[in-house]
Protein backbone atom coordinates (compact mmCIF):
# COMPACT_ATOMS: atom_id res chain seq x y z
CA UNK A 1 0.00 0.00 0.00
CA UNK A 2 1.35 3.34 -0.77
CA UNK A 3 0.64 5.57 1.81
CA UNK A 4 0.51 9.49 2.26
CA UNK A 5 -0.40 12.13 4.77
CA UNK A 6 -3.08 14.51 4.08
CA UNK A 7 -6.02 17.14 5.77
CA UNK A 8 -9.38 16.70 5.31
CA UNK A 9 -10.63 19.56 3.36
CA UNK A 10 -14.52 18.65 3.02
CA UNK A 11 -16.92 15.70 3.56
CA UNK A 12 -19.36 14.30 1.14
CA UNK A 13 -21.55 10.99 2.57
CA UNK A 14 -19.16 8.67 1.81
CA UNK A 15 -16.13 10.81 0.12
CA UNK A 16 -13.62 13.21 1.81
CA UNK A 17 -11.76 15.77 0.03
CA UNK A 18 -8.11 15.80 1.12
CA UNK A 19 -5.07 18.30 -0.01
CA UNK A 20 -2.06 16.23 -0.38
CA UNK A 21 1.60 17.71 -0.65
CA UNK A 22 3.28 16.62 -3.82
CA UNK A 23 6.37 14.80 -2.86
CA UNK A 24 9.68 14.04 -5.00
CA UNK A 25 11.79 11.44 -4.38
CA UNK A 26 15.11 14.39 -4.61
CA UNK A 27 15.18 13.84 -0.77
CA UNK A 28 16.50 10.23 -0.31
CA UNK A 29 19.00 10.80 -3.56
CA UNK A 30 22.58 10.25 -3.39
CA UNK A 31 23.00 13.04 -6.32
CA UNK A 32 20.87 15.52 -4.88
CA UNK A 33 23.37 18.31 -4.49
CA UNK A 34 24.23 18.02 -8.52
CA UNK A 35 20.54 17.23 -9.92
CA UNK A 36 18.65 19.50 -12.08
CA UNK A 37 15.44 18.07 -10.75
CA UNK A 38 16.66 19.10 -7.11
CA UNK A 39 16.87 22.44 -8.35
CA UNK A 40 13.39 22.30 -9.78
CA UNK A 41 12.08 21.52 -6.60
CA UNK A 42 13.45 24.31 -4.86
CA UNK A 43 12.37 26.83 -7.35
CA UNK A 44 9.04 25.64 -7.48
CA UNK A 45 8.77 25.12 -4.04
CA UNK A 46 5.94 22.72 -2.23
CA UNK A 47 3.10 22.01 -4.02
CA UNK A 48 -0.29 20.54 -3.34
CA UNK A 49 -3.29 18.83 -4.74
CA UNK A 50 -6.69 18.17 -4.04
CA UNK A 51 -7.79 14.48 -4.63
CA UNK A 52 -11.35 12.53 -3.17
CA UNK A 53 -10.96 9.80 -1.29
CA UNK A 54 -13.47 6.99 0.30
CA UNK A 55 -14.23 8.01 3.76
CA UNK A 56 -14.27 4.65 5.60
CA UNK A 57 -13.34 6.06 9.02
CA UNK A 58 -15.71 9.29 8.84
CA UNK A 59 -13.00 11.85 9.27
CA UNK A 60 -14.21 15.42 9.74
CA UNK A 61 -12.95 18.77 7.86
CA UNK A 62 -9.42 19.52 9.43
CA UNK A 63 -8.38 15.90 10.36
CA UNK A 64 -4.96 15.27 9.43
CA UNK A 65 -5.01 11.24 7.75
CA UNK A 66 -3.28 8.48 6.35
CA UNK A 67 -4.52 7.89 2.67
CA UNK A 68 -3.74 4.60 1.51
CA UNK A 69 -3.87 3.38 -2.40
CA UNK A 70 -2.79 0.16 -3.24
CA UNK A 71 0.32 -0.81 -5.69
CA UNK A 72 -1.24 -2.83 -7.98
CA UNK A 73 -3.30 0.03 -9.01
CA UNK A 74 -0.44 2.24 -9.48
CA UNK A 75 1.17 -0.13 -11.57
CA UNK A 76 -1.77 -1.37 -13.80
CA UNK A 77 -2.70 2.98 -14.05
CA UNK A 78 0.98 3.23 -15.08
CA UNK A 79 1.02 0.53 -17.64
CA UNK A 80 -2.30 1.86 -18.85
CA UNK A 81 -1.22 5.41 -19.29
CA UNK A 82 2.43 5.45 -20.33
CA UNK A 83 2.93 1.37 -22.63
CA UNK A 84 -0.48 1.03 -23.93
CA UNK A 85 -0.33 4.14 -26.26
CA UNK A 86 3.91 3.52 -27.13
CA UNK A 87 2.31 -0.08 -27.92
CA UNK A 88 -0.27 0.62 -29.52
CA UNK A 89 1.61 3.26 -31.46
CA UNK A 90 4.14 0.72 -33.01
CA UNK A 91 1.23 -2.00 -33.57
CA UNK A 92 -0.12 0.53 -36.05
CA UNK A 93 2.77 1.54 -37.52
CA UNK A 94 4.06 -1.42 -38.34
CA UNK A 95 0.46 -2.86 -39.40
CA UNK A 96 0.27 -0.08 -41.91
CA UNK A 97 3.84 -0.71 -43.18
CA UNK A 98 3.27 -4.18 -43.51
CA UNK A 99 0.16 -3.73 -45.71
CA UNK A 100 2.03 -0.95 -47.95
CA UNK A 101 4.79 -3.80 -48.40
CA UNK A 102 2.10 -6.79 -49.23
CA UNK A 103 0.20 -4.45 -51.33
CA UNK A 104 3.80 -3.00 -52.88
CA UNK A 105 2.05 0.70 -53.00
CA UNK A 106 5.34 2.27 -52.21
CA UNK A 107 4.39 4.97 -50.26
CA UNK A 108 7.06 5.72 -48.37
CA UNK A 109 7.15 6.86 -44.74
CA UNK A 110 3.20 8.18 -44.85
CA UNK A 111 1.22 4.69 -44.06
CA UNK A 112 3.74 4.63 -41.15
CA UNK A 113 3.27 7.50 -39.93
CA UNK A 114 -0.39 7.42 -40.18
CA UNK A 115 -0.76 3.35 -38.24
CA UNK A 116 1.28 4.88 -35.54
CA UNK A 117 -1.25 8.36 -35.11
CA UNK A 118 -3.84 5.85 -36.12
CA UNK A 119 -2.68 3.48 -32.99
CA UNK A 120 -2.14 6.26 -30.79
CA UNK A 121 -6.18 7.53 -31.14
CA UNK A 122 -7.26 3.99 -30.88
CA UNK A 123 -5.08 3.79 -27.24
CA UNK A 124 -6.30 7.27 -26.22
CA UNK A 125 -9.79 6.11 -26.98
CA UNK A 126 -9.50 3.21 -25.18
CA UNK A 127 -7.81 4.47 -21.76
CA UNK A 128 -10.68 7.21 -21.93
CA UNK A 129 -13.18 4.49 -21.87
CA UNK A 130 -11.11 2.18 -18.96
CA UNK A 131 -10.49 5.19 -17.00
CA UNK A 132 -14.24 6.37 -16.91
CA UNK A 133 -15.06 2.91 -15.80
CA UNK A 134 -12.55 2.43 -13.14
CA UNK A 135 -13.67 6.53 -11.77
CA UNK A 136 -16.82 4.76 -10.03
CA UNK A 137 -15.26 1.71 -9.24
CA UNK A 138 -13.78 1.08 -5.21
CA UNK A 139 -11.06 -1.14 -5.83
CA UNK A 140 -9.50 1.49 -7.67
CA UNK A 141 -9.60 4.71 -5.26
CA UNK A 142 -7.48 5.93 -2.57
CA UNK A 143 -9.01 5.28 1.06
CA UNK A 144 -8.46 7.02 3.97
CA UNK A 145 -6.28 4.14 6.29
CA UNK A 146 -6.65 6.56 9.62
CA UNK A 147 -6.16 9.48 11.43
CA UNK A 148 -2.18 10.72 11.66
CA UNK A 149 0.10 11.63 14.33
CA UNK A 150 1.25 14.94 15.43
CA UNK A 151 4.72 13.83 14.13
CA UNK A 152 2.73 13.15 11.22
CA UNK A 153 1.06 17.08 11.09
CA UNK A 154 4.37 18.23 11.47
CA UNK A 155 6.23 16.73 8.04
CA UNK A 156 2.95 17.89 6.07
CA UNK A 157 3.44 21.70 7.11
CA UNK A 158 7.47 21.77 6.64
Amino acid sequence: MIEQTAVVIEVSEDLARVRVQRQSTCGGCQAKTACGTNAFAKVLGNKFSEVSVLNSIKAEPGDVVRIGLRESVMLKSALLVYVFPLMSLLFGALALHAINILLNLNMGQLPIIAGGLMGLIVAFVLIKKIMSRRLHDERYQPVILGKASLAELDLLET
